[in-house]
């Protein structure tokens, strides 16, 4: 979902390829961090509280990249 934020954000030009390649590499650690909170077969409550926090922190970040003054291209 997110990732369609992103690439949204770049067709509409309301984010630039580097901030769209910023956004993408925070969305990939999140990612790592999910697998490897699921890597011993479960997930606890504190690993995902701190997933929560991130995907949520990154959501900020996307609105806040998206709605800047900054214009693509």
């Amino acid at each position: 979902q997110q990732e369609q934020r992103i690439d949204q954000g770049v067709a509409s030009g309301a984010l630039s390829e580097k901030e769209a390649a910023r956004l993408k590499k925070r969305e990939a650690k999140i990612a790592s961090d999910t697998a490897a909170a699921k890597a011993d077969g479960t997930v606890t409550k504190a690993e995902r509280a701190k997933l929560h926090n991130e995907q949520h922190r990154a959501s900020r970040a996307i609105g806040k990249q998206k709605h800047d003054a900054q214009k693509a291209g």
